[in-house]
Formats: structure tokens, sequence, C-alpha cells
């Protein structure tokens, strides 16, 4: 076969195999699209922060006003329901009173941080519970252990992370039974892991969680009864509340408003307002283990000197770094823009379906408001939060296959991706820590919205089959010129559409007539 006829037939296969490749490609960006989403939350963890080139104190034990505290932990309990505990108001009565505000985002690990080390997780860079490690800030368990005195934790959640957090500087830990007795260490942290549970299961207005609050409420009274209010001192925290239908994560009020508690040896009895990065600094103040490095909260007690010193460098370091906006835009979305704008192009011709590209993102985005599917509380679960976002992805998208058809799907996608991008970089240059964080949360389901419309895309999207058809008839074209070149002479038929095929194999020979149809151009002649 002569070197210009495989030249033909590999075009005509590349046309055919072309929308092969393009249905590959809209699949292989939906997978992309969809991990960017899911590993969202994660890239906005910061490995290294400012506040660690902060200097560090050396080990220190100044006189403490208490010899031992005891730090209970009661996840997930909202400021509200703790009002009903009866032996917690009892504390209450007779300790300080704190109405806190838990830090943005309202998840336990980094709340965990933020109040065993008095650092928000904006400085911290602990923005999920996905950190992979122990953290390397200074803590009121670090101080302790460095001090000569023994750290013990007692938790009944399977989660590694209580464990894993300050795992060497924790010299006993129990991960099973909270109602254990509490060990003779001198820092206790006691993590109550169920009612929070039952937030999620249930919602934070059932009479699930009600009756988790109470077994919380009897198993704090149980610690208080053990301990001597004149040398002894305890610390009761919540890290973040719940909405109502249960979930965290956002900057809902019922979320954000936390109990603090304090109550023992070196309290003063009284009511004020404070943040969750103020339980580090007191814990450290009762025991006098000396000022926490990196804490930028402040002691409910009375703080030394030295204290307030310490804070003003960790609030310096902190205000100096550039790293307290996101300033994250995955590189999956421009490779995604690049990619369907060169599908869109090629995918139809025709300009209704560009005219109605846009309803699929018009159409989701409003389902987003509409749910209030707009905070990182919904995002909390994430199987419910996956299949809520898979059913507004696909009302949006039977919405745009009723007005545009399959052709428009592809267009519709290169017009979803241009929004998430003006999204991702708009919550790109938000604060960490944000007054309200629905622009920082809306990348994440924005993202799954467009894995969704690339997948459909894959799936049924219709690709414009002009350019296959001119290879095809290319393809053709080139089959008769073979038979012009074997001895067979074609010409246009003036009365017809085909062609006029004149066989003549001696010259001088009469022609024979035979008419093959084609698609070509009349006016085009073979030479």
């Amino acid at each position: 076969m002569e070197p210009h006829r495989w030249a033909v037939g590999w075009i005509a296969i590349a046309g055919i195999d072309r929308w092969s490749i393009a249905r590959l490609g809209a699949f292989a960006l939906a997978i992309g699209v969809a991990y960017a989403a899911w590993s969202y939350e994660s890239d906005l963890i910061v490995p290294t922060p400012a506040v660690l080139r902060v200097h560090e104190l050396p080990p220190s034990r100044a006189l403490a006003p208490a010899r031992r505290v005891v730090w209970i932990m009661v996840d997930g309990l909202r400021l509200d329901a703790s009002r009903d505990m009866h032996v917690l108001n009892k504390l209450r009565a007779d300790g300080e009173d704190v109405c806190a505000r838990a830090e943005f985002p309202t998840y336990s690990g980094p709340n965990l941080v933020a109040q065993a080390s008095g650092l928000e997780p904006a400085a911290s860079g602990v923005m999920s519970n996905r950190y992979p490690a122990e953290v390397a800030f200074d803590s009121v368990f670090r101080r302790a252990k460095m001090a000569g005195l023994r750290t013990a934790l007692i938790t009944d959640d399977s989660d590694p992370g209580p464990t894993r957090t300050y795992a060497s500087w924790v010299d006993e830990t129990d991960a099973h039974d909270p109602d254990l007795p509490v060990p003779p260490a001198e820092l206790v942290f006691v993590h109550i892991g169920y009612v929070d549970a039952t937030g999620h299961a249930f919602g934070s207005v059932s009479p699930e969680y009600r009756a988790a609050v109470a077994r919380a409420d009897d198993a704090i009274g149980r610690i208080a009864r053990t301990l001597d209010p004149t040398r002894e001192a305890l610390v009761v925290t919540s890290d973040h509340g719940h909405v109502d239908e249960g979930g965290h994560g956002g900057t809902e009020r019922e979320v954000v408003r936390i109990p603090i508690v304090v109550w023992g040896a070196g309290v003063t009895r009284g009511t004020r307002a404070g943040r969750g990065r103020d339980v580090g600094p007191t814990i450290a103040r009762l025991l006098g283990i000396g000022p926490l490095s990196h804490a930028t909260g402040r002691p409910l007690v009375h703080a030394n000197v030295v204290t307030v010193r310490q804070r003003a460098v960790a609030r310096a370091a902190v205000r100096a770094a550039s790293s307290l906006h996101v300033d994250h835009v995955p590189l999956t979305i421009p490779v995604t823009v690049v990619v369907l704008l060169m599908l869109s192009t090629a995918s139809s011709r025709l300009v209704r379906p560009l005219i109605v590209s846009p309803i699929y993102a018009v159409v989701f985005f409003g389902l987003l408001l509409a749910t209030h599917t707009l905070s990182f509380s919904v995002s909390n679960d994430p199987g419910s939060f996956t299949a809520r976002v898979i059913a507004l992805s696909g009302f949006a998208a039977l919405a745009q296959l009723r007005v545009g058809g399959r052709s428009s799907l592809a267009p519709a996608s290169l017009v979803t991706s241009l929004v998430v991008l003006g999204t991702t970089v708009a919550a790109s240059q938000q604060p960490l820590a944000p007054t309200g964080g629905m622009l920082l949360f809306l990348p994440i389901p924005a993202l799954a919205g467009l894995a969704f419309v690339c997948l459909v895309t894959a799936a049924i999207g219709r690709f414009n089959r002009a350019p296959v058809e001119a290879r095809r008839q290319a393809r053709d074209a080139g089959r008769r010129l073979e038979r012009v070149r074997g001895g067979i002479q074609a010409f246009p038929d003036p009365g017809t559409s085909g062609w006029l095929a004149c066989a003549a194999p001696v010259e001088g020979a009469p022609c024979r007539e035979n008419r093959a149809q084609s698609s070509a151009p009349r006016s085009k002649r073979w030479r």
C-alpha cells in the first residue's frame, strides 16, 4: 500500500478515536477534581507555621496554686445544653463560669491543639482532623513533663487523634472507658467522646443527645468528688457544639459557643467571656509550669508578667506571618478549565447549547444555597455530605439535559469550571480564621459539583461529529484516487450528485459508464 493511503487511513482512525479520547479525558478530569474536593481541607494545613520560630522558654516550676489539675473535655457539648447539667452548674456557682468561643474550624483536632497549646488553628496550621502526625507546639503536656510531673490521658474515642496529638508527652493512656477511676498523675486529661457521637447520630436537640449529656454530667460529678478543691483544680471544657441536626466545623452560633468551667484551687469565683485557646494558658498557670511558648491565649486566672510578655511575643509572630490567608488554589482547576475549553469548542457548533450552558452551575449553586449546604458543619459526616452533593448535582444535571440536551454538557462543564476557579481564587484570599466560613468552605461542594458534571459529560455527552464525517469523505476520496491510478477515470456527472467512472483498459477503446454515489462536491474535479 502506498504511503498516502496509510496517511488517509490514519486520519480516519484518528477522527473516530478522538471522541473516545475526549470521553476518557472528561472521566480523568472528574477523578482529579473529585480528589481535589476530598483533599481540600487537608491542603489548608500549614506544616511549618511561623509561630514555631518563637524562642521556647526553658522548663520552670513556679509556685503553683494547684498541685494537680484534671482537665475534662466533653466533645461536642453545646453551651446551652451545658446549662442543664446539674453537677456542672454547681461547679459554675463555686468557680469560674466562662462563656467561650470555639476556634475555627470547629473540629475536634484543631480545637484540641488550640486548647492544649493555647494557639488558634489559623496560627498553628492545624486546620483539619487529618493532621498527619504529632504536633510540634509547646503544650500543657510538654510543660508538665519538662517540669517533672506525670501526665495521663483517658478517652473512649477509637479515633487515634486524641492519643496521637501529644503522644510523646503523655505517660499513661487509656483509650477505652472515661468512666474508669482517674489516675493519680498531676495532669490528667479526660476526653468524653460519646456526647459528640450521639450528636452526629441523632442531632443535638434529640432525647438521645440529652441523655448523653446527663451521662457526662454524672461522670464529671464522680471525678469532682475525688478532688480536694483546696489543693486540686478541675477544668471542664468542650471543643465545639453541634447544629440542631448534628454536625460541626462551621461558624454557626450553636457550634462556636462552648462552656469552660474552672473550679478548685487557685480559682476566683466569677463569670467572664473567653476563647478556647485560653484553656492551655490557664492550666499552665494553675500548675505553675511556666507560660506556653507558642500560646496566643490568655490565662483565665491571674497571669504573671512572664506569661504576659511571652504571649505578646507569640502574637507578634502570628501577626507578622503571611500564611494567615488560605493562599491555595488546587492546580487541578486551571488544568480542568483548559481541557474543557478544548472539548467544548469541539463538542458543539450550535448556538443553543452554548447559550444554555450556564444552567447547571446556576441550578447547582442555587440548590447549595437553598439547602444550606454552605458550611463546614454539613461536611462533617462524609457519607451524608457526599450523598447530599450527589443529589444536588443530579438535579442540576437533569435541568441541563432537559433544556440543552447532551450536546450542552461539555460547555456546561466549562462554565462550571470557570465558576469554581473564581470561587477558589476568592477563597484563597480569605483569612484562615474568618468571621463567617462560608466562602472558605464553598470550594469543597463546588469542586464536587464540577466532578459530577465532568463525569456525566464523559458518560453521555454528545460531541460534534462533523469533523469525523469530513475525514470519512477524505478516506472515500482516497479510495477513488486509487481507482483512477489503476486505470479508472472519474469525473463529475452533471445530472446527479455522483460520479461517472470510465474504464479504458486499452487506449482508444470505447468508455463504459458507471455511476458511483458520493457526497463529494460537484464542483471538485480529479486531477
